[in-house]
Formats: structure tokens, C-alpha cells, sequence
């Protein structure tokens, strides 16, 4: 008899919903949950039509869970030297601040959510003065480390003392819960020709798969150009471009604040992509769960982008996890009880299928996998499921 799996999620008009999922925040070497943070919560996410973009709807408990994972002195940056991101993600974001900082010039610069400073320390060996913005005990512990000013609280604009130059982020902004409303705050903190630099998340490919993948409960916005272009235009920034980073799907983005500004780009010329990623990720996550209940032993890669589809069968451990970043074997995602796995050692069997969670790697990941003896076939992928 066909195994029959509970339903563990909900799509509504307005919302999808996870029952409970990991709360994904950091990588422990033992898993013993830390206290007062839950390791596993609901997650539920939303179309924001108005500015088309996906924001998650956390409950308070959530906010407060969240609110105490960003003040604790936890690994909850991945930007350090024991992220093994630092140069490859990392790089390119620095190499993109760095870039628009020797174009401007500017004097006063900050950077709002620094965690442990390493582009502070990228840019002040370049000669650049910078003061980080940022809550955590994590960043206090890492500022006495590295040697560079911080303001240790969340960013307002009352905390500057005199309007910046220059205000840069980087995985700040698909972080904060209002992010129109901080996009605002940014502008009038910045002087006249001031610029605002930006390193987040690019959704857009997974929006327009209806793809779980990027769902993450500190990921509460998730976003397309056209998403970009409308929250800061109605900020009131203008000359505002967007690129892609050079490593992962990312976004790069600068938005200058003009007295006279260029023409705006007319947004009607860029397509919504949210309309119809509920229905969307509604026949993606039905494809999982066929491809979990038929695949024998299943074996999951990239755990970051696995985890939602592992929520939504209730599994939260039963599968074996894998990524290529070697200083992640061993450790323990909050809320899954198997620990990180990389492929040194492992040998491919009859009947071991693997699910790669990850659009940007997946081709890399596959040749990957195939190298390590695991047939093409018995692959699959975000978009290959159906």
C-alpha cells in the first residue's frame, strides 16, 4: 500500500502556510537547542501586491524569537572566517561596495547590520573609514576583535550625529519587517547626493517557479527587480540601478537621494512575477512529496534550501543532509536532529536518490554528484520535480 503522508501545509487565497518548520539560525556542533529560541516554528508567507514582492507574516512569537537570535553572540553571520563564504559570497559583496565607495568618494559611511565587521575590515585596508550599525552581542564581540566603531543598537535614523555620505547593507534588507518604512529611514539619514548600497537576496527565479526554497523565517521579504525599483522609488530615491553579484542570486544595488532628480523608470514595463506563485508552489511542493514518498532513500543537498520541502512532510531528521561546504560537516541545523554531511567518503548505492535544493548551484552540485558515482537520473531538482 502506497505510503499516505499528512498534509503539513496549507495554501489560501492570500498565504501559504508550514505547519512548523526548523528555525534555521545557526549551526551548532552538538544540536542541543539554545535557550529561549523555539527550533521550530510555523512560517507563513504573503503576496504583497501592491509592491510585488513575497513578505513572511511572522506571529509575535516569532518577532520575539527572532528579536533575541539578532542580539545573541551566535553564528549568526555568515560573513567570517569561519563561514567559509567570506571569498566567495563575501567578495563579491565587497568588491561591489568597495567599487561605489572609490567612485564617490564620501566621508561618513556606515554599514547597518555589520555582524562581525569583516567589510569594515575589507574597506579600512583599503583606507576607508566605516562605522557599524548593528544590535548583536555577536558584532560587540566582534568590534573589540577587529578594532572598529560600533553603534551598537538596531538602525534609526536618531542614531547618526550627523547625516552619512554613504549607508551601505548586505543581507540587511530581505531581513527587516518593514522594509518600505526602513527604506525611508535610510533616506533621510543620508545627506544631499548621498548614496545607498545594497546586497540581497534575488528571488525572482524561484517566485516565478512557485519554489519553497528561499523560505526561511529571518528571510521575511523576498524579492524581484520590480520590487526593488517601487520600494525605494516610494522611499524617494532616484538614479537607482540594479545588478546582479557575481556570485550566488543576488542583487546589487545603489540608490542615490537627488535634490533634481533623473526621469523614473516606468515600472509598468517590468512584469509582476508574484501573481501566481501560490498556485505555483502549491504543484511544486505536491511533486516533492510524490518524488519523497517514491524515492526509497532520499538524500537532501543544499540543507538551507531543502529544509521547507522537508517541512512540509513533517521530517526533521529522517533524511540525510549534504553541502559542499566542508566547514559545515558535522554541525547541526536548529530543529533537524541529522547532522551536515559532505560527500568525502560517501559511496553511491543502488536506489540512493538526491533532491538538490539549490537554482544556482544545481548544474555544479549534479557534475558533483555524478563524479561521486550517483546515477543522472536518480537526481532531481527544484525544477525537474513535477
Amino acid at each position: 500500500m502506497e505510503q499516505r503522508i499528512k498534509q503539513h501545509w496549507t495554501v489560501q487565497k492570500d498565504f501559504l502556510e508550514i505547519d512548523k518548520m526548523p528555525f534555521y539560525w545557526r549551526l551548532t556542533a552538538d544540536g542541543r537547542p539554545f535557550a529561549g529560541i523555539p527550533q521550530k516554528l510555523p512560517i507563513r508567507v504573503a503576496r504583497d501586491s501592491d509592491f510585488d514582492y513575497l513578505r513572511c507574516q511572522p506571529t509575535d512569537v516569532e518577532w520575539q524569537a527572532l528579536e533575541l537570535a539578532y542580539r545573541q553572540n551566535a553564528t549568526i553571520g555568515f560573513i567570517n572566517d569561519e563561514s567559509g563564504h567570506l571569498d566567495t559570497y563575501g567578495a563579491s559583496a565587497n568588491s561591489f561596495f568597495l567599487k561605489n565607495i572609490q567612485t564617490r568618494k564620501p566621508e561618513r559611511i556606515y554599514e547597518i547590520g555589520c555582524g562581525a565587521g569583516f567589510s569594515i575590515r575589507f574597506l579600512r585596508d583599503k583606507g576607508w573609514r566605516v562605522v557599524g550599525v548593528d544590535p548583536s552581542e555577536y558584532s560587540s564581540v566582534w568590534s573589540e576583535k577587529l578594532g572598529f566603531e560600533l553603534i551598537n543598537d538596531f538602525f534609526s535614523p536618531d542614531l547618526l550625529v550627523e547625516n552619512a555620505q554613504f549607508i551601505f547593507c548586505n543581507d540587511v534588507f530581505e531581513h527587516v519587517p518593514h522594509v518600505k518604512r526602513f527604506a525611508k529611514e535610510v533616506f533621510d539619514s543620508l545627506s544631499e547626493n548621498g548614496t545607498f548600497a545594497i546586497v540581497t537576496t534575488n528571488s525572482s527565479d524561484s517566485i516565478q517557479l512557485g519554489d519553497i526554497s528561499m523560505l526561511e523565517h529571518q528571510h521575511v521579504n523576498m524579492f524581484t527587480e520590480k520590487s526593488i525599483y517601487q520600494i525605494l522609488s516610494d522611499a524617494g530615491f532616484s538614479n537607482i540601478t540594479i545588478e546582479s553579484g557575481s556570485y550566488g542570486s543576488t542583487f546589487q544595488i545603489t540608490a542615490e537621494k537627488k535634490k533634481k532628480a533623473e526621469a523614473p523608470l516606468e515600472l509598468n514595463s517590468l512584469e509582476d512575477s508574484t501573481t501566481f506563485f501560490l498556485e505555483r508552489a502549491c504543484s511544486r511542493i505536491r511533486a516533492f512529496e510524490k518524488l519523497y514518498k517514491s524515492a526509497g532513500i532520499l538524500k537532501c543537498y543544499v540543507p538551507l534550501r531543502c529544509i521547507p520541502y522537508l517541512a512540509t512532510v513533517a521530517d526533521y531528521g529522517d533524511t540525510q543532509i549534504f553541502d559542499s561546504n566542508s566547514s559545515w560537516a558535522g554541525k547541526f541545523i536548529d530543529g533537524y536532529s541529522n547532522p551536515i554531511r559532505n560527500l568525502e567518503g560517501y559511496t553511491a548505492s543502488v536506489g540512493h536518490q538526491f533532491f538538490v535544493g539549490s537554482l544556482t548551484f544545481c548544474k555544479q552540485i549534479t557534475k558533483t554528484l555524478i563524479s561521486s558515482g550517483v546515477p543522472d537520473e536518480n537526481i532531481h531538482s527544484v525544477k525537474s520535480i513535477v
